[in-house]
């Protein structure tokens, strides 16, 4: 786990500045055709059964950058994307999670796994809070200065049992089918589902984060449990409640 203090802040904004650089002339040869992305072989494993949290992060109003077919735009879609992302996944393996797949606009995460449920949920929650930070301080100047609009996001997460599993060929290359990880199980299905929920730049959760996430929290989330909702708990039928975590990650000292 991170630190968080100037430090991490400065480790962050280094991640940045590698990304940046030369991303221009890079961004150059994908448009122009000539370089295509390359696969490593991937071993295909079994199943396995966990218990963890799961993130979803998705950029708002991202069709709509892509929507125009100049090439110029896509660049800057591009770039941002490039930016973006490995930011993100940067947070979340620091965060001592694992990217379940990226979904173009955004990823899955699995945070916590084998950890307890007190230790997963508030590795979640200190995964989005510090996500929203370096989107707001790091990423989105840095977007403005090059003159590229800054991005909105949504973030929803739930914890549960997963099933964790590689689905697949052993190798592929451009041309062919891949080989991917999934997590299949209730709670995936409904950290999907919050996240649609959740509105601009906000942290929606599962029952489940909000019962696990330190007492210090609990005045942090807001009901948002929709009148018709038919999430309930299996044995008691208690409705399964959906928060808005309304925190802002405090400045580093």
């Amino acid at each position: 786990m991170p630190t968080w203090n100037l430090a991490y802040i400065q480790e962050i904004n280094d991640k940045l500045d590698s990304i940046v650089d030369g991303l221009d002339d890079r961004l150059e040869s994908v448009i122009d055709g000539r370089i295509a992305p390359a696969l490593d072989d991937i071993t295909i494993g079994s199943g396995r059964k966990m218990r963890a949290a799961i993130l979803f992060f998705d950029i708002r109003g991202f069709t709509k950058r892509t929507s125009s077919a100049d090439l110029e735009k896509l660049k800057e879609t591009l770039y941002m994307l490039d930016c973006v992302i490995p930011m993100i996944m940067k947070v979340i393996y620091d965060h001592n999670g694992y990217i379940e797949k990226n979904t173009g606009d955004g990823v899955m995460a699995i945070i916590g796994a084998e950890e307890t449920d007190e230790v997963a949920a508030n590795n979640a929650l200190d995964t989005a809070t510090t996500i929203f930070y370096v989107l707001k301080h790091i990423v989105n100047p840095h977007l403005e200065s090059v003159g590229i609009e800054k991005i909105n996001a949504r973030i929803g997460i739930d914890m549960g049992t997963l099933l964790f599993t590689r689905i697949g060929l052993p190798s592929g290359t451009a041309k062919t089918k891949r080989n991917f990880l999934t997590a299949v199980g209730p709670c995936a299905n409904l950290a999907s589902k919050i996240q649609n929920m959740a509105d601009t730049n906000e942290i929606w959760t599962g029952d489940l984060i909000k019962a696990n996430s330190r007492k210090n929290r609990q005045s942090y989330f807001v009901d948002k449990t929709p009148v018709n909702w038919t999430w309930s708990y299996s044995k008691t039928n208690r409705s399964y409640k959906i928060w808005n975590y309304n925190a802002v990650k405090v400045e580093p000292k």
